[in-house]
């Protein structure tokens, strides 16, 4: 799971979603921007009619003034605030966003490269998982409720329910094979085509704003990533590297084994001297003791 202070996370989950209401909701009204339409629409009385206009026209305003959104109406509502909705089965999804429906999966499977996707999205392969993601929790949810009331007769309202989060499931699973295939497929490689190429050898940099203005967020972190290790390995060719030091744990066993070596020649005379170590006292100056 994304974390909940993620920017990126955040941006993605602006993109807006269609959603249908499954039943009708109070109070609710000011979601749907036709609906301030209708209310005044309804206010307006009839100049000549009998009664049983005027007994109809009260009963719409009484209902529309009840501020109620009734079923099926379609509204647009971004993908961070329906996520509970959903899961609850509150709402319906008609269909998925236009840049993500079956004619652009049509294009991206033809030519993913050419597709300008940060004009649909600036976040758009984000947006997707998260997407996915929301509609697989919502038809499984689904079905789990739908199958522990099987011994129960359904409406035809919940079986119609049901019906739509399957489609809608399978809807989910053919975008993720899009996305990924997308991602991690010949625009990946072009990708980094133009990151290992975008420093020649005399170290100009080309133009490449053609390129990175058709990429979302994630593919351009991804090519900066790749210019900046691009730029490494050309300054590491033409400079080399620096001359690493003597790690102290080698000084420290060379020493060692100089002592030893003393130690051992001076076993073949006649009288051992102990060894002398170097203590630095607690006034700063130098005490030799024998150990």
């Amino acid at each position: 799971m994304p974390s909940y202070f993620d920017i990126d996370t955040i941006l993605a989950e602006e993109e807006l979603l269609v959603v249908k209401p499954s039943f009708d909701f109070s109070l609710l009204a000011h979601l749907d921007p036709d609906s301030s339409h209708l209310q005044r629409r309804s206010r307006k009385r009839p100049r000549g009619g009998d009664d049983d206009s005027d007994d109809n026209s009260d009963n719409d305003t009484a209902d529309n003034s009840n501020g109620g959104l009734p079923e099926g109406t379609k509204i647009k509502m971004p993908l961070w605030a329906v996520e509970r909705w959903a899961l609850l089965g509150f709402i319906r999804f008609p269909a998925l966003p236009r840049h993500y429906g079956r004619k652009m999966k049509e294009r991206l499977e033809a030519d993913p490269i050419s597709v300008d996707l940060r004009s649909k999205n600036e976040h758009y392969f984000q947006t997707g998982m998260l997407l996915v993601n929301l509609l697989l929790r919502a038809s499984y949810v689904a079905l789990r409720h739908s199958s522990a009331s099987r011994r129960s007769r359904q409406s035809a309202a919940q079986n119609a329910h049901t019906i739509a989060m399957e489609q809608s499931a399978q809807q989910a699973r053919m975008l993720q094979r899009c996305l990924l295939s997308t991602m991690m497929g010949r625009r990946l490689c072009r990708n980094f085509d133009w990151a290992l190429s975008s420093l020649d050898s005399n170290g100009m940099e080309d133009d490449v704003s053609s390129h990175v203005n058709k990429l979302t967020e994630l593919e351009r972190n991804m090519f900066v990533r790749g210019v900046e290790a691009s730029g490494a390995v050309g300054r590491w060719r033409e400079f080399g590297c620096s001359r690493m030091g003597i790690s102290a744990v080698v000084l420290k066993m060379q020493q060692r084994q100089q002592q030893h070596g003393v130690q051992m020649t001076a076993g073949d005379g006649k009288e051992e001297k102990p060894s002398k170590k170097r203590v630095v006292s607690p006034l700063g100056g130098d005490a030799m003791r024998a150990f």
